[in-house]
């Protein structure tokens, strides 16, 4: 009886194993392939209210048919999942917030592109990218110093010191004019603010200062709520022109009694360099509401 009930058991197995096979043969799931997607060049194209379009996007963060495929340096291989012969890819531009390599975030500021495309397996796709703001993004300020209006940047009245406009010499980013200012001898504070105050969102993540920059020495990039100074970042040094955006949203939070705010730039006397200068251009503050 026992050898009995064993045999009908195995032969149940039997029958099952064959119905799944054949069931599986009758319904496979679509497998996805990749091609390949190479970028070489990355660029921003602005209005004339949005200031010069540099930019310093390092990475390009992917998206295919819905799924995140990872962040990848600008210039690198991506890989790129097809389904069907195609592939809809969403492409987000990656930066590194406040200057530093293990903060690389997407740039929410910029609109993804986004590309419906016939691709076939194992093809390398080259494509160089132009992005655009958001129509949603906010700019409070843009200076240029290219106008002849007047500066809205100001000598504060803490600083030792005063600033200098280059016009048309080898300290000059783009166009024909950039702004220094600096510390020397016995000075021990060289300061800069807006001339205005702005309006900024104060529970929001997303507000940035957007700059080019060189000097010699650090400095601090903060805000001030009525005349009282908070701290947002210490910039390094760079001996070439940079681009850097600056996270304010901490900053302009730690006094929330209004939501009018200045931007700063501070210079401490280091004794250690003769000279200390810093040289700004292309200013944008920017959030997303």
């Amino acid at each position: 009886m026992l050898l009995v009930v064993r045999n009908i058991l195995f032969l149940l197995c039997i029958t099952l194993v064959f119905s799944c096979k054949h069931k599986t043969r009758q319904k496979p799931f679509a497998k996805a392939k990749d091609a390949f997607f190479v970028t070489s060049n990355v660029s921003v194209v602005t209005t004339t209210a949005q200031g010069y379009p540099s930019h310093n996007i390092t990475d390009i963060w992917l998206y295919t048919n819905g799924f995140f495929r990872g962040a990848y340096p600008v210039g690198s291989k991506m890989p790129v999942m097809i389904e069907n012969g195609k592939s809809v890819m969403d492409v987000f531009a990656g930066i590194k917030n406040n200057g530093i390599s293990k903060t690389r975030i997407n740039w929410l500021m910029y609109e993804p592109i986004k590309l419906d495309t016939v691709v076939e397996a194992g093809n390398n796709i080259v494509r160089n990218f132009t992005f655009r703001y958001r129509p949603s993004v906010v700019f409070p300020w843009v200076e240029t110093f290219e106008g002849n209006n007047g500066l809205s940047l100001i000598r504060s009245g803490i600083s030792d010191t005063s600033y200098k406009i280059h016009v048309n010499d080898g300290d000059i980013f783009e166009g024909i004019k950039s702004i220094e200012f600096g510390l020397t001898g016995s000075a021990l504070t060289a300061q800069l603010e807006t001339a205005n105050s702005y309006s900024l969102p104060l529970s929001s993540a997303n507000v940035y200062l957007e700059m080019d920059y060189k000097c010699n020495c650090e400095f601090e990039v903060g805000t001030s709520t009525s005349g009282v100074y908070y701290n947002a970042i210490v910039v390094g040094p760079k001996d070439d022109w940079h681009k850097i955006y600056i996270q304010l949203a901490q900053s302009i939070s730690l006094d929330k009694s209004t939501n009018m705010k200045k931007v700063i730039f501070k210079i401490i006397r280091n004794t250690t360099i003769a000279e200390q200068k810093v040289y700004l251009d292309n200013l944008k503050l920017v959030y997303i509401p």
